[in-house]
């Protein structure tokens, strides 16, 4: 091969295509600089082959000087013109006089398939082969031997496997130990971004099979376990109590079919068939692809900003510190996480109040709320008036009357088709909660009821009084709890601000049908969860406090067998 320095105008010299295919492109920062120094001339000059037509020729090395030089504004360069037209000559030129860059696990992996093709297998000559190409790479014959295996095995969809290796990213163990997983669950590699997924040195491998047995790469939320366990974040137990919570998820929670949540920081959770409790964080639940666009209304009376810090549960200190308008935007943002979940005629009832500063002074963080929530795409469509009856007694240092009043905001997502029940003052859908048996039907004057020990029928009668007087108006009056329930020395921790069961059946019966879903992501002890599921609405709450998530589990439990109760009496009358 005859060799000469020759000038080519820039615009003459085009890129071989197998010096496209192996290495990669891209001007390089710090050649600029090298340049500079050697009067705009590389040190190493780029290697030209001739081209079929005479006054062109074809780049074999020096790729990224030459897009250097077009990128510095040069119109002519000096070359090593190499006076060949072998193709196969030049494919090992190539790869030759690219031996000294830096390269990519990619680059080593396509310079390592080269020669593959360049020594291929001779049979009866053993080792021979890995050999001359582990002299060619500066590698050892069995670092050979066993690429060859795990490149027969994983080229194609597992090519990033392959480029972490050569990379020095992955070991070569870790590749067999991937491989072996790989041929047992083939199923959950689908696709070149399942094998993406775990090519991670930081990764225990030796837990890759127990893991993925159990997983797919393709769910997110499930790969997030996957990936705190084989980072070792969690132990073998912690990860299979995962599972099995994860397999309770997976249970129906409506009569839609293939309807799941899934969650991914979980304490614990309560599931049947219409109801689905769970302790967590509101801002860390995440709901799956197949809920989308289920909720129809999505119900919450977010803690006040002005209470005290919670030493059991810091996180559970919404609002401390915060000025109205940070509170605002807290509440708006979380929100905003469940709008894709919400469906197009859907409503959001927040039962909020304006709360008190430490310095004193009124926040007026519902004025804030209202415009944050607008910023976010909800329309503020209804504004209603909580009165309490009973309002809770502030300390004398609070020096203004005690507050006896919250308002009620609700939004949609579109201020022109949001559902709202026509008969809601009219007929409260007759005939489908008449039967319960148990709870007080009638009382002495002393209050004790002559039937039974459940109050659900009080309350139910109590709504149904409240609405039948026919008068639509902002204004919904209600008890709270019993305050002297919040101060007896009980086994359980009282909730200090519970709505009435009519405030929260009122809201859903504007805006629901029946078997539709209803959300409280501050679900407390389960007041939204009653009138839902009395009022025949499936239901999921969330609720940070392990006591209130504990309560309204055991709740959930009375409430459903009330139901089933009623249904079968029901069964067996029309019978």
């Amino acid at each position: 091969m005859n060799t000469i320095i020759k000038k080519y105008h820039i615009d003459k010299l085009l890129i071989h295509h197998y010096l496209d295919e192996v290495y990669e492109s891209g001007p390089d920062e710090s050649l600029k600089v090298s340049f500079k120094r050697t009067a705009n001339k590389p040190i190493y000059p780029i290697a030209v082959v001739p081209h079929p037509e005479p006054d062109l020729g074809r780049v074999i090395s020096g790729k990224k000087r030459l897009e250097t030089e077009i990128a510095m504004g040069l119109k002519e360069v000096e070359v090593l013109f190499i006076d060949t037209t072998d193709e196969s000559e030049i494919r090992t030129l190539i790869i030759d006089l690219n031996k000294q860059r830096n390269k990519s696990g990619r680059e080593l992996l396509r310079e390592f398939r080269h020669y593959l093709e360049m020594y291929p297998d001779q049979r009866g000559i053993p080792g021979s082969r890995y050999s001359k190409i582990g002299k060619e790479i500066g590698r050892s014959k069995d670092w050979v031997k066993d690429m060859v295996i795990l490149n027969g095995f994983f080229e194609g969809e597992g090519d990033c496997i392959l480029e972490r290796i050569f990379g020095n990213e992955l070991y070569v163990s870790d590749g067999f130990k991937i491989k072996k997983v790989v041929e047992k669950y083939p199923e959950k590699f689908t696709s070149e971004k399942s094998f993406e997924k775990i090519c991670d040195r930081r990764f225990d491998y030796k837990r890759l099979e127990y893991g993925i047995s159990n997983l797919s790469l393709d769910d997110e939320t499930e790969y997030e376990l996957l990936k705190s366990y084989l980072l070792r974040e969690i132990t073998p137990q912690e990860f299979h109590k995962s599972l099995v919570q994860m397999a309770k998820i997976e249970q129906r929670i409506s009569s839609h079919e293939n309807n799941k949540i899934l969650v991914p920081v979980l304490d614990d959770v309560y599931i049947t068939e219409n109801t689905c409790l769970i302790h967590g964080n509101n801002r860390e639940v995440e709901f799956k692809h197949p809920f989308k666009k289920e909720i129809q209304c999505l119900v919450g009376s977010p803690p006040y900003g002005n209470r005290r810090l919670n030493g059991d549960n810091p996180d559970s200190d919404t609002g401390h510190g915060m000025t109205g308008k940070e509170y605002g935007l807290y509440l708006s943002e979380t929100y905003e996480q469940f709008k894709p979940f919400m469906s197009k005629d859907g409503s959001i009832y927040v039962i909020i109040d304006d709360y008190r500063m430490d310095n004193g002074a009124l926040a007026c963080s519902l004025e804030h709320f209202v415009v944050e929530m607008e910023n976010k795409g909800f329309f503020p469509v209804g504004r209603y008036a909580w009165v309490k009856d009973n309002p809770m007694p502030r300390s004398y240092a609070d020096k203004d009357m005690v507050n006896g009043f919250e308002m009620v905001c609700r939004f949609s997502l579109d201020p022109k088709n949001y559902y709202c029940n026509p008969d809601l003052f009219i007929e409260l859908e007759k005939g489908k909660h008449e039967g319960f048996q148990e709870g007080c039907t009638n009382t002495d004057g002393k209050g004790h009821t002559t039937r039974g020990s459940s109050y659900y029928q009080s309350h139910l009668k109590k709504l149904r009084n409240t609405l039948d007087d026919r008068s639509c108006t902002d204004i919904i009056r209600g008890n709270v709890c019993n305050p002297q329930d919040v101060f007896r020395q009980t086994d359980e921790k009282k909730h200090t601000s519970q709505s009435p069961l009519y405030l929260t059946s009122v809201l859903i019966l504007e805006s629901t049908r029946p078997e539709d879903l209803v959300v409280d992501i501050w679900s407390g002890v389960g007041n939204t969860m009653d009138s839902a599921l009395l009022l025949g609405r499936k239901y999921v709450g969330i609720e940070l406090e392990n006591d209130y998530f504990q309560q309204a589990c055991r709740r959930a439990k009375n409430t459903e067998r009330i139901i089933r109760l009623n249904n079968n009496e029901d069964l067996a009358q029309a019978a």
